[in-house]
Order: structure tokens, then sequence, then C-alpha cells
């Protein structure tokens, strides 16, 4: 044994907890993006009438109020019944990636984000047989079609979950 060496071993050090459980993720970003969707669909419903718009940026971006049977994009419109079974599924999908223990950290963020958009958007299907929709960014004539906070939480959840797939690939190859 080395002098000044300590026989007694290092204790190991305490487990790192995560910051963002799935229970603290369904709390912090699931939910109040779900009341924030509801909110701003709400404050749409109350002060914009249907197929008006208020111009906020002149030539980029309006606010609307139109209402989408479909999904992206305004695509497979009137399938009720499809789209509703299908966001039950995808909500039930998107638990399993938030709880499983083996989901990475941004696969779990990703997944809460699209529990959001999936729970306001059905929301609006139940309540009203179509969603609401209020975001019109465009330039000149040319207009992306209308979204709201759910979509963009989508959105926002599939490029997040590309994301950590090509991560992911990444790490297996190196």
């Amino acid at each position: 044994m080395r002098l000044g060496s300590n026989p007694v071993a290092a204790p190991s050090p305490a487990p790192v907890v995560s910051v963002m459980t799935p229970l603290r993720l369904l709390l912090l970003v699931t939910l109040p993006l779900f009341v924030l969707d509801q909110l701003t669909k709400w404050a749409t419903l109350a002060f914009i009438p249907l197929h008006h718009e208020i111009p906020v940026i002149p030539g980029f971006f309006n606010l609307v109020h139109v209402t989408n049977t479909g999904s992206a994009f305004g695509l497979m419109k009137g399938w009720f019944n499809f789209h509703v079974i299908f966001g039950a599924i995808m909500a039930v999908v998107m638990f399993v990636l938030l709880f499983r223990k083996s989901t990475d950290k941004l696969t779990r963020f990703a997944a809460a984000l699209i529990l959001s958009g999936i729970f306001g958007n059905v929301t609006d299907r139940i309540r009203f047989g179509h969603v609401v929709d209020f975001f019109d960014f465009y330039i000149g004539q040319h207009h992306w079609p209308a979204f709201n906070i759910a979509d963009s939480a989508i959105v926002i959840a599939v490029g997040l979950f590309l994301w950590a797939s090509f991560r992911e690939g990444k790490n297996k190859v190196a």
C-alpha cells in the first residue's frame, strides 16, 4: 500500500435523478401547452368571426379564424372517426415512449410535446367536429395553410424525433 492512500473504497456517487421525469413533463410541458392551445382557440372563436382576418404584420402574418376537418394541411377532410381513433392510438404510443425507462430525454420531451398537440386537436374534433386554426403566414398571395398551437407542438415534436433518431444512429455507427 502506498503512503497516503486510503484503503477504504470511495463511496459511489449518488444516482443522478432526471429533473424531467415523465410526470413532470406532463405537468410542465403537455398540460400548459394544451391549456394555451385551448385558450387561444377560445379567443379565436370569441373575437374573430369565421373566415375573417386580422393583419398583424401586413404582407406576412394574420390572425384568422378558419376550421379544418382534415389533418395536416387540410388533407383527408371529413375523416372524423379516423382522426379521433388515430389520435387516441398515437396518444397511447406517446405515453409508452414517455414512461419507458430506456427512452432518451429528447424523445421524452418530443413525446410530451406531441401529446399536447394530440389532446388539443382531438378536443376540438370532439367539441366542434373540426379543428380551429388561426395562424396565417403568407408572402404576397402565397399562404401557408393556417395552423394552431397544437399543430406547432406536433411539428416541433416530429423534428425532435427525427433529430433524436439521427443522433441515435450516429452513436451506433461510431
